[in-house]
């Protein structure tokens, strides 16, 4: 018979083993869990593939078609439909220099009355040449903004912009427009302050490029800061007639529109969303050769046309005659 103290000896050694099997399956854990904290950590640092999905509101009302969006993007579900607001609850406050309401049709007096016309002796920054003044008139279908080639190497073309001498901020944006066509030119319709103003780079646009207008294109800054952009197939083509575009800037989001139908919006309260109210403006340009991979080469002939016919701002709360009733006139008559 082996003895009491043997025996206490084979329970100890017992009671080390498998403590030590205990400590090693812990090591192991352990071992484990940091490979996948490792990974797991990876992954979180790493930009998601979706970052630059646009998020597709789907605002249109149920007897209404569904908005067009582009096939190369991927919808998110149908919106959650918000609280309805609290009763007395605090309303957002307007931008602090935001100007009241206005409505320009455009073409009933000349442009610089209310606009101030960009003016320039050469090409600068990504613009590929000078801004001209007498490249905006005024004829009977509204203001044309033309571009043109031009006989100097050094300033090898004209291009037109004109912007509001007021500044707006949260509120409906609306323009009536048809888009010049051709590749190297870009129509923009959109609102800007920035450092030339003292003023954080802030932005709401609508843009075209005229070697494809049968795509729209979405953009916000906030100083310095791009939004969620988005590209989208219009059910039309920009260049063949005048339509209504238009943008709804509000503190927690924006959405904008073609023909009073939501196209797109940002997400709710996204930190990009512009807080400094800006100039409307509308522009025709082609760029520098470094543009050329976005907008194409020059190849519209000696020149180009955008038209604007109206725009208007309505501010946030306001229900003011805008460029929507104009569209539907012109429509219905």
């Amino acid at each position: 018979m082996q003895s009491s103290e043997e025996n206490i000896e084979k329970k100890w050694l017992g009671h080390f083993s498998d403590i030590h099997a205990i400590v090693g399956l812990c090591l192991v854990a352990v071992f484990l869990f940091g490979i996948i904290g490792l990974v797991s950590s990876k992954k979180t640092d790493r930009p998601s593939l979706m970052a630059d999905v646009p998020v597709y509101y789907p605002a249109t009302p149920p007897e209404a078609e569904p908005a067009p969006h582009d096939d190369t993007k991927t919808p998110a579900p149908d919106a959650v439909p918000e609280p309805a607001p609290e009763q007395n609850a605090p309303q957002p406050k307007q931008l602090a220099n935001s100007s009241p309401a206005f409505i320009s049709l455009l073409g009933d007096a000349p442009l610089e009355d209310t606009y101030y016309l960009a003016k320039s002796n050469g090409p600068r920054d990504f613009y590929g040449g000078r801004w001209a003044p007498e490249n905006i008139e005024t004829t009977a279908d509204g203001t044309t903004f033309t571009v043109k080639k031009e006989d100097n190497p050094d300033v090898p073309f004209s291009i037109a912009e004109a912007s509001t001498y007021k500044r707006y901020g949260y509120g409906r944006y609306e323009a009536i427009m048809q888009i010049g066509k051709g590749s190297g030119l870009v129509s923009a319709f959109f609102t800007y302050t920035g450092p030339y103003f003292g003023d954080p780079h802030d932005e709401v646009d609508i843009e075209f490029l005229g070697k494809d207008t049968t795509k729209i294109h979405f953009n916000y800054w906030r100083n310095g800061k791009r939004g969620k952009f988005a590209t989208f197939d219009l059910p039309f083509d920009a260049s063949e007639g005048p339509h209504l575009y238009a943008f709804e800037w509000l503190p927690d989001r924006i959405t904008w529109y073609v023909d009073g139908v939501p196209f797109y919006a940002s997400d709710l309260n996204d930190p990009s969303i512009p807080k400094t109210a800006g100039k409307m403006h509308f522009s025709h340009w082609t760029g520098i050769p470094q543009m050329r991979d976005w907008h194409g080469k020059p190849g519209f002939g000696d020149e180009a046309v955008t038209t604007v016919s109206c725009a208007s701002f309505t501010p946030m709360g306001e229900d003011k005659r805008s460029c929507s009733d104009v569209y539907k006139e012109k429509k219905n008559s």
